[in-house]
């Protein structure tokens, strides 16, 4: 899959979490009649502490229940796999450059830890309806003008900065930078609407942003839940599939109004939600129910296919007829054929965690391949298609995250969770080469303008960059700075 929408990127964006973050004043804070703690259960009694210490100093800023106002959600879902030790120190020292004050000079050790605990614990039944959703619609720019577009849009890049919680717009041909929008905490690769003038992208905090790429302006936002971990694009560019982990849902949302349709309960946590574009169909992993749901992105009809495990990534084949994925943890993958809407095969995995929505597909000599990370392990995984067979297993240098490639070039190109991107010849499975963008800062995300002549590498640090290789000569052609980037999608290779 060209997606690139990796599933714990969520790890590498907690750093802008709290962008945007307002200091709060106990005057915005709704009147909350208080019980004294001899009224509460002795085992109930730090965490009663804890929230009303967050009502009197964050819920201005971040919503009664944790929601999220001017800043994000402070929920667990939302904080990923960040420690309690890291998170307690963004609220005792802010952060800098942003509008997170420090409260370490208001709040006492023992406060802190009581807030601490309290934001790090699961809310049991959030609500975000219809009527929320609708509550939050914004329109800011719209035009009906037919216009041309004054670049070659296949050849366009969005590039995520995640320091900045921002996306780039940039013209893969002269490499210019053109407008830039404010998301927020970023998660999920951004999306083209199907005719290219329209760009969408999502927050953390389940924030949908839609942006005019011939005239480079917002058109407006709508958040259509509280914790988000993915959008997709229909297939007629008609409507956006916003999959969300709070609450559970997936919800529609038309693509031209900006307006909520619908919301889908998929009866159990969304994993990732993608575009079949020629079935005309969404696909919704659901990462803790041995299930699969295949939505008509026209009428909006549900198909359930029952599978042997539940999908924690996946990845989907180029003709959009399988579906090929595993759990974490899991000692085999599995194959889902689409059209008998089961599984047809399972074959063994080598342990740990693959990133196959990273996955690097290619053919040669009539036969299609797909190679792909193994999560913390210093191995690229190696799969022949439609045989469905594990052919080989290359050693990299470190554990990487992304594998990429493209059609006209001969390598794969794999990040190691280093400073160096190891270059792997398609014919051998071989390191043939690597490039170091920055010594000593950790480089990663590979992708590729349209014709393959150039690759893009994100240096992931707080003064990162961009850094754009020739893929035939492997010099840099150019450098630009960018906080902590991520992701970068080109409009022809992204394609789910």
């Amino acid at each position: 899959m060209k997606n690139g929408t990796p599933l714990i990127v969520v790890f590498f964006l907690f750093s802008i979490v709290f962008t945007g973050i307002q200091a709060c004043d106990s005057k915005k804070v709704p009147h909350v009649v208080k019980a004294s703690d001899a009224d509460v259960p002795a085992g109930a009694v730090a965490e009663k502490r804890g929230r009303d210490l967050y009502l009197k100093h964050c819920s201005g800023c971040h919503h009664e229940e944790r929601y999220g106002l001017v800043g994000p959600p402070l929920l667990p879902e939302y904080f990923g796999r960040k420690k309690a030790k890291a998170i307690r120190e963004i609220i005792a020292e802010g952060l800098p450059a942003t509008n997170m004050p420090p409260f370490k000079d208001l709040l006492k050790g023992a406060e802190l830890d009581s807030i601490l605990t309290y934001i790090r614990t699961p809310l049991e039944s959030p609500v975000w309806g219809m009527d929320d959703i609708r509550k939050t619609w914004e329109t800011s720019y719209f035009s009906l003008e037919e216009k041309e577009p004054r670049f070659d849009m296949s050849n366009f890049f969005m590039i995520v900065e995640g320091g900045e919680g921002r996306v780039h717009f940039m013209d893969g041909d002269s490499f210019q930078r053109l407008g830039v929008v404010d998301v927020g905490a970023i998660h999920g690769g951004p999306k083209y609407g199907r005719d290219l003038r329209y760009a969408f992208a999502i927050s953390r905090g389940g924030l949908l942003v839609k942006y005019d790429l011939y005239d480079q302006k917002l058109v407006g936002k709508i958040r259509g839940g509280i914790s988000t971990r993915n959008i997709a694009v229909s297939s007629s560019g008609d409507y956006i599939a916003q999959a969300n982990l709070l609450p559970k849902n997936l919800v529609i949302i038309d693509a031209f109004s900006m307006k909520p349709k619908e919301i889908i309960d998929p009866e159990g946590t969304p994993g990732a939600v993608y575009t079949l574009k020629t079935r005309g169909q969404f696909v919704l992993s659901i990462k803790d129910k041995h299930e699969i749901l295949l939505i008509d992105d026209s009428s909006l009809d549900l198909r359930r296919i029952s599978i042997d495990q539940p999908f924690t990534d996946f990845f989907i084949d180029p003709k959009e007829g399988f579906l090929i994925g595993t759990a974490r943890g899991s000692d085999h993958f599995s194959v889902v054929d689409l059209d008998k809407g089961e599984v047809v095969k399972t074959f063994p995995a080598e342990g740990g965690m693959p990133h196959l929505a990273s996955a690097a597909v290619w053919t040669e000599g009539g036969d299609t391949f797909a190679a792909f990370p193994q999560i913390g392990k210093p191995l690229l995984t190696v799969m022949k298609m439609y045989d469905w067979e594990v052919m080989a297993s290359v050693k990299t240098k470190g554990a990487g995250f992304f594998a990429r490639t493209h059609d006209k070039i001969q390598h794969i190109w794999v990040d190691t969770g280093s400073d160096t991107i190891q270059l792997i010849d398609k014919k051998t499975l071989k390191a043939v080469a690597e490039v170091i963008p920055q010594p000593g800062k950790r480089a990663m995300h590979i992708e590729f303008d349209k014709e393959g002549r150039h690759a893009l590498v994100s240096v992931w640090e707080d003064e990162g960059e961009v850094v754009i290789y020739d893929t035939a000569k492997l010099e840099v052609k150019k450098r630009m700075p960018f906080k902590k980037p991520v992701g970068k999608y080109n409009a022809t290779n992204k394609n789910f």
